[in-house]
């Protein structure tokens, strides 16, 4: 089929794209160049106030002009975000990179899912979804394995070089995005482009609040899954002033990489086992505790690894269902609305986070962060009681 070769360059392009080499490093460096941990907090909290912004619009664009140019537009933003944070050290401009970087993420975000699922409906496979979502999630996560290794090689001596050589990637992968066919989209009869995103947001906006079950799982989406995000970052401040080397801190987050991995492949045989009710139950569950776990600092590492394996099982799982809930001409801007949530839940969490650590210290947050995750939990528990996601999912 002339839309296979679409799945095959997606791996691809989510393999360089992956290869973020500046991911296991960039909260050091900047930390290194002076900026408190604070600081460095209100620039993740700008990345999703931007994404909170942009998400919907970016969806909007790629559902009207098509999946490949939101996501070249998102390569050239990240583009210009390297280029500010090599070249700047001023807070503001350094914020405004962020707003770059924030824009390359929600430019990819729904029309990466998007393009897919949408290839898959070409091609009468898209019950194949899960599994290709959970190899490219595999991908993604051994990507980021590879890509942490790479950093922690040469990001000590010189992290400078981590950035140039994440461009290189990127623009591999914007190749690879132009190779790609473009999917069929409905064309709107609104002819003026500003009736065409009212008329797209009104009707994405409401698919999402008209269906409850739909709008839930994209809340709990982002309740589940920021946390984890969270986590990953500060931990790396906290072993880097621990006096661990910057090698062997990539090397754990590596591992956690590699168990996301694992847990992408085998995704969709447990939903298969397990099903709907049970993995958002029961998965969120175990996380939960490993949160706790990484409270003991001995063995604080093994609970992080793990962490990775059960988030990756949880997000395929969870965008699988989404998908199978909205059409194609509204995906990539109800997918936008997932996420939206997770970068609100970001805000809060991330920068709460952050001021704690930089006023109290590092345990303490860590025991905030437990407590807010369970919180999450409990009001998901609540949730899963309700009559709309009471039943198994429904094809």
């Amino acid at each position: 089929m002339k839309f296979k070769r679409n799945i095959k360059l997606d791996y691809f392009h989510t393999l360089f794209r992956s290869l973020n080499v500046t991911n296991g490093i960039w909260m050091m460096y900047l930390y290194s160049r002076g900026f408190s941990i604070f600081e460095i907090a209100i620039f993740e909290g700008i990345f999703h106030i931007t994404s909170i912004l942009m998400e919907i619009p970016t969806g909007i664009i790629s559902d009207l002009f098509g999946r490949k140019t939101s996501r070249i537009l998102g390569v050239l933003s990240y583009l210009v975000y390297i280029a500010i944070i090599l070249n700047s050290n001023e807070f503001y401009v350094i914020a405004i990179g962020f707003v770059f970087c924030s824009l390359s993420y929600v430019f990819e975000s729904g029309a990466a899912e998007a393009i897919v699922y949408d290839s898959l409906i070409q091609m009468d496979k898209e019950e194949e979804y899960m599994r290709v979502s959970g190899i490219k999630e595999a991908i993604f996560q051994v990507s980021g394995f590879v890509a942490l290794m790479i950093s922690g090689s040469i990001g000590t001596e010189n992290p400078e070089y981590n950035f140039y050589l994440t461009g290189i990637f990127f623009l591999i992968g914007m190749i690879l995005i132009i190779s790609m066919r473009e999917v069929p989209i409905k064309k709107s009869a609104i002819r003026s482009v500003k009736e065409q995103f009212i008329n797209q947001f009104v009707v994405s906006t409401k698919t999402v609040l008209r269906n409850k079950r739909l709008f839930l799982l994209i809340v709990i989406g982002g309740l589940i899954t920021a946390p984890v995000t969270t986590i990953f970052f500060f931990l790396q401040n906290y072993f880097d002033i621990a006096g661990v080397s910057w090698t062997l801190i990539t090397v754990y987050l590596g591992l956690h990489a590699g168990a996301a991995a694992i847990g992408g492949i085998f995704a969709h045989k447990l939903e298969k086992k397990f099903k709907e009710r049970k993995i958002l139950l029961f998965v969120p569950l175990f996380m939960t505790v490993l949160f706790w776990l990484i409270l003991f600092e001995s063995y604080m590492v093994i609970p992080f690894i793990i962490l990775g394996f059960l988030e990756s099982i949880f997000y395929v799982v969870l965008i699988d269902y989404i998908n199978k809930m909205i059409s194609s001409e509204e995906r990539s801007t109800v997918l936008s609305f997932f996420g939206m949530v997770f970068s609100i839940v970001m805000i809060f969490v991330f920068t709460t986070i952050g001021y704690v650590i930089e006023n109290v210290s590092f345990r303490f947050a860590f025991i905030i962060l437990a407590m807010i995750v369970t919180m999450f939990y409990i009001g998901l528990l609540f949730v899963i009681k309700g009559n709309h996601l009471n039943e198994e999912n429904k094809q």
